[in-house]
């Protein structure tokens, strides 16, 4: 039988670009891995940089919340491997949308680091990002909106969906 706490995060394990291997290591050990089935990657359970239990699926007065991955981590703010990996890969998208100016996709690129962050530029950043996917067009391409959206942060994700 599974143990829970009363409330609070279990630990979870998630390959290094950030696919969910389980949320709950400790009640489910059967669905750990040192490699993802996925594709391939080795798993992690902790902060790279700090070593924080990565935060699986969240026990509230006996609910249990399956868990998201987070793009940071709460013990050091560092971005995880999949956060740093879907950021360099939407940096290298923009730098070869061919309908903007050298100038414009290194708004977009620095609009990126913004998005993800969801500090005080997020609105800026959503306005921007808007503004430079218009003259893009459709050059620019569903994926790339896509990269960039699951590197957001809530706030900018709202922002760019409104």
């Amino acid at each position: 039988m599974p143990t829970y706490p009363t409330s609070g995060y279990m630990c979870a394990e998630l390959c290094l670009d950030g696919h969910v291997i389980t949320g709950d290591t400790e009640n489910e050990p059967e669905k750990t891995s040192k490699f993802c089935g996925e594709c391939g990657a080795e798993t992690i359970r902790a902060c790279p940089k700090c070593g924080a239990p990565l935060r699986g699926d969240h026990v509230y007065m006996g609910t249990i919340t399956w868990m998201a991955p987070s793009n940071y981590c709460y013990g050091c703010g560092a971005a995880f491997p999949w956060t740093i990996a879907k950021i360099a890969a939407a940096k290298e998208h923009a730098a070869e949308i061919e309908d903007l100016d050298e100038t414009e996709r290194k708004q977009l690129q620095e609009t990126i680091d913004d998005l993800a962050a969801g500090g005080a530029r997020t609105e800026l950043a959503a306005s921007r990002f808007k503004r430079l996917m218009k003259k893009a067009g459709v050059a620019a391409g569903r994926g790339f909106y896509q990269v960039v959206v699951d590197v957001a942060s809530d706030a900018a994700k709202k922002a760019l969906m409104g």
